[in-house]
């Protein structure tokens, strides 16, 4: 733009893109409705990467702000995260219940919101918790076989629900295997600690009338008390899981896990 002389013509897409370039003007990186993502080097023109990244036309790509981490959103519903270094997916979130449009990301990166057709606008956090690629690579394979598994001619992109309403916004998840058995977990824990409090209870009770038993707390506990045990079932749950996880749960184990709250709020530690 300095000079207004031609700098560099790429060839590669078939169809309209949108595209970002990198803080150290080293990459580009272009999206396309022929669902392909491609990385360029802005010294020669030349394309490094060509990704297969959605199973529907790429939308919006956008790199986070001096990093060469990429994100794109698609028609498929789906927001990837992409090391545009070493041509790799790093994580995959779900949660739009339709095509998403665009997406916007903080200048410190530790945010992005998303918009899409189901008339929500979506902001994902970046969170404390580690992630490894390998097991988001397990995770994606997993999910993809017990999609087959299901049906093997269902579409799992294809629309399953009708759009909310103007001005309603739906769930920003959805229930998957780790929500279940994070559920599964939870109300496990709360089953073992009722259990417990009522062996405590009936020991108090036999203590009372003169009868001397040693109490033996119950080993799956850990030697935790009935408090933290559940509270350690719910520090498992990964943060993006914790929403889906607690709307899973049966009514009546929601209120046990709500008796516990003010416990929690009372020591500091918790």
């Amino acid at each position: 733009m300095d000079s207004f002389k031609f700098f560099l013509s790429l060839y590669g897409h078939k169809l309209p893109m949108p595209m970002d370039i990198s803080s150290d003007g080293a990459l580009l990186v272009t999206g396309s409705a022929d669902k392909n993502l491609k990385i360029w080097g802005l010294d020669f023109g030349d394309c490094h990467k060509s990704i297969f990244a959605h199973v529907d036309s790429v939308m919006a790509v956008q790199f986070v702000r001096n990093t060469h981490y990429v994100f794109s959103v698609g028609k498929d519903r789906l927001i990837n995260y992409w090391d545009a270094d070493k041509f790799e997916l790093l994580l995959t979130l779900e949660g739009h219940h339709a095509e998403v449009w665009c997406l916007s990301i903080s200048n410190r990166g530790d945010f992005i919101v998303s918009g899409s057709h189901d008339r929500s606008i979506r902001r994902w956090d970046r969170t404390e918790e580690p992630f490894f690629i390998k097991e988001e690579k397990e995770k994606r394979l997993e999910q993809m076989f017990e999609s087959d598994l299901d049906n093997a001619f269902e579409n799992r992109y294809a629309p399953k629900e009708e759009l909310p309403e103007e001005g309603v916004v739906a769930l920003a998840g959805k229930k998957t295997q780790e929500t279940l058995s994070a559920t599964d977990s939870i109300i496990d824990a709360l089953d073992i600690v009722e259990d417990e409090l009522k062996r405590i209870t009936e020991h108090a009770e036999e203590k009372r009338k003169g009868k001397v038993v040693d109490f033996q707390p119950n080993v799956l506990m850990l030697g935790l008390s009935p408090s933290n045990f559940v509270l350690r079932a719910l520090s498992n749950v990964y943060a993006n899981d914790m929403e889906q996880t607690l709307l899973a749960l049966p009514f009546l184990d929601a209120l046990k896990l709500l008796s516990y709250l003010k416990d929690w709020t009372i020591n500091p530690d918790k």
